[in-house]
């Protein structure tokens, strides 16, 4: 029975990749999915909840304030002088406007997929174009720091300082990418477009925005926790990873741990760790720039109707992925991490409240500077 779903899941992502049958391809990958959940219910349910408990302890507290703010700032003008003070670095650097800064700092203290929340309501204000919030995403889509540093550096690996160095390797890859991705595409000349709202109706709609998009997430994350539980009822990776293993000649039982790894970040990180995987902490470090097909999907959600394409934005991820592995490799090397301690562990719920505070501290700076030199060349 195992083998017979398997080769009609197979034939399903077969055909989803051939233009002309992909339509009878996702209808045929639906209809297993539904046979599954009928015959294993409470696999079904118990993922269900699983992917709730992720949303609602782990992601929803620590996006949602963020997403809040994140419009507040907005509506205010903040990001309209944070992209005038970075217009020309970043136009030289990634040959995008001053926004592209905007986006990543919010990205960088956020995590996924604050950055992409970004992007869409600068495309919906008519602020930026689509080709250039595709060009924005290829260095403004990360991880946050309450994920890397304390839920996988201080959480799973036990080690404050192995957290650093993959956030540092992430960040740092993030940069390589939007220039290495960005290194041929042509300048676009644009007004900056300033339109001042009032903040207390904005503080309604931030809220709202922030909850529908919030919705969107929850649905994706619950979706592929049970996609991923059923599918491993069926021994789904386990055989695509014998088979693969054959081919490549790589164990099938690492194999298998990253297979599922690239699907959903937080318990792939979790199986990577606790595996006999080698390398293990340039493996999490790909997984983490890559994002996984959860969150892929989380992005493709959040972007919707945007006309941004999701073609290069999944290839930008697979590149993310691999320069930051080279650069976690490269600091590793450097720093000697076998030799360095830190004597003290962060705690994670301090992370957030650091995360938060350094955001608004960075913001006050840069809207501080940016008035500045706007008053000196008005006087």
């Amino acid at each position: 029975m195992e083998k017979i779903f398997f080769i009609l899941i197979a034939l399903s992502f077969i055909l989803l990749f051939i233009k002309k049958y992909n339509n009878a391809g996702l209808k045929l990958m639906i209809f297993v999915i539904l046979i599954l959940i009928i015959l294993n219910p409470n696999v079904s349910l118990n993922s269900a909840k699983d992917g709730l408990n992720l949303f609602l302890y782990t992601v929803f507290p620590s996006l949602f304030p963020f997403f809040i703010i994140n419009d507040l700032l907005m509506s205010v003008g903040i990001a309209e002088n944070i992209a005038i003070i970075f217009n020309k670095p970043i136009n030289s650097i990634f040959k995008t406007s001053g926004y592209g800064a905007y986006a990543f700092i919010i990205s960088i203290f956020s995590g996924y997929p604050a950055g992409a929340k970004v992007v869409k309501e600068l495309i919906e204000a008519k602020k930026i174009s689509p080709k250039e919030g595709e060009r924005i995403l290829t260095f403004s889509s990360t991880s946050g720091p309450l994920f890397i540093i304390g839920a996988v550096g201080a959480g799973m690996l036990k080690s404050n300082l192995l957290g650093y160095i993959l956030y540092a390797s992430h960040i740092i890859a993030s940069v390589l990418n939007g220039i290495i991705c960005n290194l041929f595409s042509k300048r676009e000349k644009r007004d900056y477009i300033y339109e001042h709202k009032n903040t207390i109706l904005n503080l309604n709609n931030s809220i709202k925005n922030s909850l529908i998009t919030m919705g969107f997430i929850s649905g994706y994350i619950i979706f592929f926790s049970v996609i991923i539980n059923l599918l491993d009822t069926i021994s789904f990776f386990n055989i695509i990873s014998v088979i693969l293993s054959k081919l490549f000649n790589v164990n099938s039982f690492s194999l298998s741990i990253f297979i599922k790894s690239l699907f959903e970040i937080s318990n792939g990180c979790k199986l990577i760790v606790s595996s006999s995987i080698s390398n293990k902490l340039l493996v999490i470090s790909f997984i983490l720039s890559f994002s996984g097909i959860s969150i892929l999907y989380q992005v493709k959600g959040v972007l919707y109707g945007c006309n941004v394409s999701f073609k290069k934005y999944i290839l930008s991820k697979i590149n993310h992925g691999i320069l930051s592995s080279i650069v976690c490799y490269f600091i590793c090397k450097i720093t000697n991490i076998n030799t360095i301690k830190f004597n003290y562990q962060i705690n994670i719920n301090h992370l957030f409240v650091y995360s938060a505070i350094s955001l608004l501290i960075l913001i006050l700076i840069l809207n501080t500077f940016y008035y500045l030199c706007n008053k000196k060349t008005t006087d």
